[in-house]
């Protein structure tokens, strides 16, 4: 179910209906990532894209019968204008998130990228510690790490 999810999100940017983030740098706009049962949509919140996109999953979960609860979703904004808040959030029936927060372990915070990285490789020399890591063979150390990443 969560591969037809993403395939039709997908389907939305492609018409127009729903605009995704396109960093800078990239070539293509990110519209969602998905694990196992757990959706992110990440957008450009307009108005227009909140009620299209609203309209579209409602319609998606009818088909399909795998609905969105949407006073248990989160809505996260980052550079938006703090009245256009309350009016998507009312569109979406969701909450307003405030960061940081965490997904799925992972942070999502308006920190810069370096900060980010260090507390993850942080995290990760904590675990390596726990593996008593000058027991292995270099070999074993990079599978370790690989694993632990």
């Amino acid at each position: 179910m969560a591969e037809c999810l993403g395939r039709f999100i997908g389907k939305l940017v492609e018409k127009g209906e729903f605009r995704g983030l396109k960093p800078s740098l990239a070539d293509q706009v990110c519209s969602h990532q998905q694990f196992v049962d757990n959706s992110i949509i990440m957008g450009n919140y307009f108005v227009k894209d909140s009620r299209s996109l609203k309209k579209s999953l409602d319609r998606y979960g009818s088909a399909i019968g795998q609905l969105i609860n949407w006073s248990k979703s989160f809505i996260y904004f980052r550079n938006t204008p703090e009245r256009r808040h309350t009016k998507i959030s009312n569109i979406l029936g969701s909450q307003i998130g405030n960061l940081p927060a965490f997904y799925l372990g992972l942070p999502l915070c308006q920190v810069p990228p370096d900060t980010f990285w260090g507390a993850l490789v942080d995290k990760v020399h904590k675990k390596l510690a726990g593996w008593q890591g000058s027991l292995l063979s270099q070999a074993g150390k990079v599978h370790l790490l690989k694993s632990t990443l």
